[in-house]
């Protein structure tokens, strides 16, 4: 990784930092670290069953605003938290 573009390393909000379980990453860091909290907590059960919906705990709702959110929304909400 040349620590450029997508791969540099930024800081984080402190709302995204509670999800990554760090203060700063790159962008594919922090999406891969984002994607391992939704299946450790489960947060992909949908009553619907269709796990490409993201169900909200309170960390999620605190950092994106959102109750529940289809998975390919996860970039846009993610770009406001990279500082």
């Amino acid at each position: 990784m040349s620590g450029k573009g997508l791969n540099k390393i930024v800081s984080l909000s402190p709302q995204l930092a509670r999800i990554c379980n760090t203060s700063s990453a790159s962008r594919p860091q922090a999406v891969k670290k984002t994607w391992e909290y939704i299946k450790l907590n489960n947060l992909q059960s949908c009553p619907s069953g269709d796990k490409r919906i993201i169900v909200s705990d309170p960390l999620f709702k605190e950092a994106f605003g959102e109750e529940k959110f289809h998975m390919l929304q996860l970039g846009r909400l993610m770009n406001k938290h990279f500082v």
